[in-house]
């Protein structure tokens, strides 16, 4: 009997441990932090930080959700302005590119994108902008290196929103 319970126990014990990673929750948010990067919290965002020694970056913010505009462009573009303008080096006013009305867990969902430059390096910046009823929240990814690609993509699909606020 003995002998069948320690390979029972070190499977049930493997499954807890790496069955299902750490979920951690923000406002509207529920997500899974990225490896190996730094967590900085303040009462309107939550950001992850990861800077390599040859400058090499990505920076992950989440949003404190708010009232939103009257329309979802209204929404994308003071989010712009005020996140990612006023935030970042070079970055032009208004995004290079935006995709808009891609629904996410019954929000509206549109991605701003634009390039900055960091340490005279062109980086990248995507602000990922949801919409549900009178209200918005946002995620800003800056990034210096398309090494950061894989990490962005488990985040941004490990990203889930409440119906409730």
């Amino acid at each position: 009997m003995a002998k069948y319970l320690l390979p029972l126990f070190i499977a049930t014990t493997l499954f807890v441990f790496s069955g299902s990673a750490q979920s951690d929750s923000f406002d509207v948010y529920k997500y899974q932090a990225p490896e190996f990067f730094t967590k900085s919290e303040l009462s309107n965002r939550v950001q992850f930080s990861l800077k390599n020694n040859d400058s090499s970056f990505c920076i992950i913010t989440i949003y404190k959700s708010e009232a939103a505009q009257a329309d979802i462009m209204k929404d994308v573009m003071e989010q712009w302005n005020k996140q990612v303008v006023k935030q970042l080096t070079k970055v032009s006013k208004k995004p290079a590119r935006i995709l808009t009305e891609q629904m996410w867990e019954g929000w509206t969902s549109s991605l701003a994108m634009g390039n900055f430059y960091q340490h005279k390096k062109k980086s990248i910046v995507m602000l990922n902008s949801f919409r549900r009823d009178k209200k918005t929240a946002y995620v800003v990814y800056a990034f210096s290196d398309k090494i950061f690609k894989p990490v962005i993509e488990k985040f941004s699909t490990n990203i889930h929103l409440t119906q409730k606020f």
